[in-house]
Protein backbone atom coordinates (compact mmCIF):
# COMPACT_ATOMS: atom_id res chain seq x y z
CA UNK A 1 0.00 0.00 0.00
CA UNK A 2 1.40 3.39 -0.97
CA UNK A 3 1.37 6.41 1.32
CA UNK A 4 -1.60 8.05 -0.37
CA UNK A 5 -3.52 4.75 -0.42
CA UNK A 6 -2.90 4.43 3.30
CA UNK A 7 -3.88 8.04 3.95
CA UNK A 8 -7.02 7.69 1.87
CA UNK A 9 -8.06 4.53 3.71
CA UNK A 10 -7.51 6.14 7.11
CA UNK A 11 -9.42 9.28 6.11
CA UNK A 12 -12.40 7.30 4.83
CA UNK A 13 -12.46 4.89 7.78
CA UNK A 14 -12.54 7.78 10.29
CA UNK A 15 -14.35 10.30 8.09
CA UNK A 16 -11.68 12.87 8.84
CA UNK A 17 -9.13 15.07 7.10
CA UNK A 18 -7.29 15.90 10.32
CA UNK A 19 -3.54 15.51 10.73
CA UNK A 20 -2.19 16.13 14.23
CA UNK A 21 1.27 17.66 14.54
CA UNK A 22 3.40 16.15 17.31
CA UNK A 23 5.82 18.97 18.14
CA UNK A 24 6.87 18.91 21.82
CA UNK A 25 8.02 22.11 23.53
CA UNK A 26 10.41 21.51 26.48
CA UNK A 27 9.11 24.71 28.09
CA UNK A 28 5.63 23.20 28.25
CA UNK A 29 6.40 19.50 28.78
CA UNK A 30 8.39 18.19 31.72
CA UNK A 31 10.73 15.23 31.73
CA UNK A 32 13.01 15.88 28.76
CA UNK A 33 12.81 13.68 25.70
CA UNK A 34 11.21 10.78 27.58
CA UNK A 35 8.55 13.13 28.90
CA UNK A 36 7.93 14.44 25.40
CA UNK A 37 7.44 10.91 24.11
CA UNK A 38 5.00 10.07 26.92
CA UNK A 39 3.09 13.30 26.35
CA UNK A 40 2.76 12.80 22.59
CA UNK A 41 1.91 9.11 22.89
CA UNK A 42 -0.91 10.10 25.25
CA UNK A 43 -2.18 12.61 22.66
CA UNK A 44 -2.09 9.89 20.01
CA UNK A 45 -4.17 7.68 22.28
CA UNK A 46 -6.75 10.45 22.69
CA UNK A 47 -6.98 11.31 18.99
CA UNK A 48 -6.35 8.10 17.04
CA UNK A 49 -10.03 7.69 16.14
CA UNK A 50 -10.26 11.33 15.01
CA UNK A 51 -7.09 11.80 12.93
CA UNK A 52 -6.05 10.15 9.68
CA UNK A 53 -2.39 11.15 9.97
CA UNK A 54 0.29 12.34 12.41
CA UNK A 55 3.13 14.73 11.66
CA UNK A 56 6.14 15.01 14.00
CA UNK A 57 8.38 17.95 13.11
CA UNK A 58 12.04 16.94 13.16
CA UNK A 59 13.29 20.10 14.90
CA UNK A 60 11.12 19.60 17.96
CA UNK A 61 12.72 16.20 18.55
CA UNK A 62 16.25 17.13 17.47
CA UNK A 63 16.37 19.84 20.14
CA UNK A 64 16.56 17.09 22.79
CA UNK A 65 19.77 15.73 21.30
CA UNK A 66 20.37 11.96 20.94
CA UNK A 67 17.59 11.24 23.44
CA UNK A 68 15.20 13.06 21.13
CA UNK A 69 15.88 10.66 18.28
CA UNK A 70 15.23 7.72 20.61
CA UNK A 71 12.01 9.34 21.78
CA UNK A 72 10.90 9.96 18.19
CA UNK A 73 11.45 6.28 17.37
CA UNK A 74 9.41 5.34 20.45
CA UNK A 75 6.61 7.65 19.34
CA UNK A 76 6.68 6.25 15.81
CA UNK A 77 6.32 2.72 17.13
CA UNK A 78 3.34 3.74 19.28
CA UNK A 79 1.25 5.16 16.42
CA UNK A 80 -1.31 2.61 15.14
CA UNK A 81 -0.04 0.91 12.00
CA UNK A 82 -3.01 1.88 9.85
CA UNK A 83 -2.42 5.61 10.42
CA UNK A 84 0.33 7.13 8.24
CA UNK A 85 3.04 9.39 9.65
CA UNK A 86 4.64 12.35 7.88
CA UNK A 87 8.18 13.30 8.92
CA UNK A 88 8.08 17.08 8.70
CA UNK A 89 11.79 17.67 8.17
CA UNK A 90 11.69 19.91 5.06
CA UNK A 91 14.87 18.35 3.68
CA UNK A 92 16.76 19.82 0.73
CA UNK A 93 20.25 19.39 -0.74
CA UNK A 94 22.15 18.04 -3.73
CA UNK A 95 21.02 14.60 -4.91
CA UNK A 96 23.53 12.50 -2.95
CA UNK A 97 22.58 14.22 0.28
CA UNK A 98 18.88 14.08 -0.48
CA UNK A 99 19.25 10.35 -1.02
CA UNK A 100 20.66 10.04 2.49
CA UNK A 101 17.84 12.18 3.91
CA UNK A 102 15.29 9.92 2.24
CA UNK A 103 16.93 6.73 3.52
CA UNK A 104 16.98 8.16 7.04
CA UNK A 105 13.30 9.09 6.91
CA UNK A 106 11.93 6.03 5.16
CA UNK A 107 14.31 3.14 5.89
CA UNK A 108 15.57 4.03 9.37
CA UNK A 109 12.79 6.03 11.01
CA UNK A 110 10.08 4.12 9.08
CA UNK A 111 8.13 7.25 8.25
CA UNK A 112 5.46 7.06 5.57
CA UNK A 113 6.09 10.49 4.04
CA UNK A 114 8.60 13.33 4.11
CA UNK A 115 8.39 17.08 3.55
CA UNK A 116 11.05 18.53 1.24
CA UNK A 117 12.09 21.81 -0.36
CA UNK A 118 12.32 22.15 -4.14
CA UNK A 119 15.09 24.75 -4.45
CA UNK A 120 17.70 22.22 -5.64
CA UNK A 121 15.49 21.12 -8.53
CA UNK A 122 14.22 17.94 -10.13
CA UNK A 123 17.34 15.77 -9.71
CA UNK A 124 17.29 16.36 -5.95
CA UNK A 125 13.56 15.71 -5.63
CA UNK A 126 13.96 12.49 -7.62
CA UNK A 127 16.05 11.00 -4.81
CA UNK A 128 13.02 11.25 -2.53
CA UNK A 129 10.29 10.40 -5.04
CA UNK A 130 12.03 7.20 -6.16
CA UNK A 131 10.80 5.69 -2.87
CA UNK A 132 7.52 5.05 -4.64
CA UNK A 133 5.64 3.59 -1.67
CA UNK A 134 6.36 6.70 0.38
CA UNK A 135 4.88 10.18 0.08
CA UNK A 136 6.83 13.35 -0.68
CA UNK A 137 5.27 16.72 0.15
CA UNK A 138 7.00 19.61 -1.61
CA UNK A 139 6.89 22.89 0.30
CA UNK A 140 5.06 25.26 -2.02
CA UNK A 141 3.34 28.19 -0.28
CA UNK A 142 4.13 28.37 3.43
CA UNK A 143 1.91 29.54 6.29
CA UNK A 144 4.16 32.24 7.80
CA UNK A 145 3.97 35.98 7.01
CA UNK A 146 7.43 35.90 5.41
CA UNK A 147 6.11 33.64 2.65
CA UNK A 148 5.57 36.69 0.47
CA UNK A 149 9.26 37.65 0.57
CA UNK A 150 10.26 35.07 -2.05
CA UNK A 151 7.33 32.81 -2.83
CA UNK A 152 5.30 35.56 -4.51
CA UNK A 153 8.11 36.90 -6.70
CA UNK A 154 7.39 36.98 -10.41
CA UNK A 155 8.79 33.92 -12.20
CA UNK A 156 8.05 33.74 -15.94
CA UNK A 157 4.89 35.74 -15.42
CA UNK A 158 3.58 33.75 -12.46
CA UNK A 159 4.21 33.74 -8.71
CA UNK A 160 7.20 31.59 -7.87
CA UNK A 161 5.10 29.21 -5.79
CA UNK A 162 3.20 28.23 -8.93
CA UNK A 163 6.50 27.29 -10.56
CA UNK A 164 7.23 25.10 -7.53
CA UNK A 165 3.86 23.41 -8.03
CA UNK A 166 4.71 22.79 -11.68
CA UNK A 167 8.07 21.26 -10.76
CA UNK A 168 6.29 18.98 -8.26
CA UNK A 169 3.93 17.87 -11.02
CA UNK A 170 6.87 17.08 -13.28
CA UNK A 171 8.53 14.78 -10.73
CA UNK A 172 5.29 12.98 -9.86
CA UNK A 173 5.76 10.03 -12.21
CA UNK A 174 5.03 7.56 -9.40
CA UNK A 175 2.00 9.45 -8.11
CA UNK A 176 3.54 9.97 -4.67
CA UNK A 177 3.99 13.76 -4.59
CA UNK A 178 1.92 16.38 -2.79
CA UNK A 179 2.21 20.07 -1.93
CA UNK A 180 2.48 21.92 1.39
CA UNK A 181 0.15 24.92 1.18
CA UNK A 182 -0.53 27.12 4.20
CA UNK A 183 -4.12 27.44 5.41
CA UNK A 184 -3.31 31.03 6.38
CA UNK A 185 -3.55 31.97 2.68
CA UNK A 186 -6.83 30.53 1.33
CA UNK A 187 -6.64 32.71 -1.80
CA UNK A 188 -3.35 31.05 -2.70
CA UNK A 189 -4.81 27.64 -1.81
CA UNK A 190 -7.55 28.28 -4.36
CA UNK A 191 -5.08 29.53 -6.96
CA UNK A 192 -2.93 26.46 -6.51
CA UNK A 193 -5.89 24.12 -6.72
CA UNK A 194 -6.83 25.73 -10.04
CA UNK A 195 -3.34 24.86 -11.30
CA UNK A 196 -2.66 21.53 -9.60
CA UNK A 197 -4.46 18.28 -8.87
CA UNK A 198 -1.75 17.10 -6.45
CA UNK A 199 -2.72 16.31 -2.84
CA UNK A 200 -2.40 19.24 -0.45
CA UNK A 201 -1.12 19.31 3.12
CA UNK A 202 -2.56 22.40 4.80
CA UNK A 203 -0.67 23.56 7.91
CA UNK A 204 -1.49 26.71 9.86
CA UNK A 205 -4.90 25.84 11.29
CA UNK A 206 -5.22 26.64 14.99
CA UNK A 207 -2.45 28.60 16.69
CA UNK A 208 -1.38 30.27 13.41
CA UNK A 209 -4.91 31.45 12.73
CA UNK A 210 -5.47 29.75 9.38
CA UNK A 211 -8.97 29.81 7.91
CA UNK A 212 -10.11 26.20 8.13
CA UNK A 213 -13.37 26.54 6.23
CA UNK A 214 -12.03 28.71 3.41
CA UNK A 215 -8.94 26.54 2.95
CA UNK A 216 -10.82 23.25 2.89
CA UNK A 217 -13.34 24.60 0.40
CA UNK A 218 -10.50 25.87 -1.78
CA UNK A 219 -8.43 22.67 -1.59
CA UNK A 220 -11.14 20.01 -1.72
CA UNK A 221 -11.21 18.05 -4.97
CA UNK A 222 -13.23 15.04 -3.86
CA UNK A 223 -10.20 12.92 -2.95
CA UNK A 224 -10.03 12.11 0.78
CA UNK A 225 -6.23 12.08 0.49
CA UNK A 226 -6.13 15.36 -1.42
CA UNK A 227 -6.88 17.78 1.43
CA UNK A 228 -5.01 16.96 4.64
CA UNK A 229 -5.42 19.62 7.34
CA UNK A 230 -2.77 19.84 10.04
CA UNK A 231 -3.25 21.21 13.54
CA UNK A 232 -0.40 21.05 16.04
CA UNK A 233 -0.41 23.30 19.11
CA UNK A 234 -4.18 23.78 19.15
CA UNK A 235 -4.63 20.03 19.68
CA UNK A 236 -1.39 19.08 21.42
CA UNK A 237 -1.73 21.59 24.27
CA UNK A 238 -5.51 21.69 24.54
CA UNK A 239 -6.98 20.88 27.95
CA UNK A 240 -8.69 17.98 26.20
CA UNK A 241 -6.83 17.03 22.98
CA UNK A 242 -9.56 14.59 22.01
CA UNK A 243 -12.24 17.23 22.23
CA UNK A 244 -10.12 19.74 20.28
CA UNK A 245 -9.48 17.15 17.56
CA UNK A 246 -13.16 16.21 17.43
CA UNK A 247 -14.22 19.83 17.00
CA UNK A 248 -11.84 20.25 14.06
CA UNK A 249 -12.93 16.97 12.50
CA UNK A 250 -16.60 17.89 12.82
CA UNK A 251 -16.05 21.32 11.26
CA UNK A 252 -14.48 19.62 8.25
CA UNK A 253 -17.24 17.01 8.08
CA UNK A 254 -19.74 19.85 7.82
CA UNK A 255 -17.94 21.13 4.72
CA UNK A 256 -17.26 18.00 2.68
CA UNK A 257 -18.30 14.37 2.43
CA UNK A 258 -15.33 12.13 3.15
CA UNK A 259 -16.08 8.86 1.40
CA UNK A 260 -14.43 6.38 -0.92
Amino acid sequence: MTFFDKLRAAAVARETLLCVGLDPDPDRIEGGAAGAARFCIDVVGRTADLACCYKPNAAFWEQYGPDGWKALAELRAAIPGEIPVIFDAKRADVPSTMAAYARAAFDVLRMDALTVHAYHGADSLAEATRHVENGVYVVCRTSNPGAADLQHLDARGEPFYLQVAELARRVNAAGNVGLVVGATAPEQVAKLRAHSSLPFLLPGVGAQGGDLEASVRAAWNGDPAGCLVNASRSVLYADDPGRAARELRDRMRALVTIAA
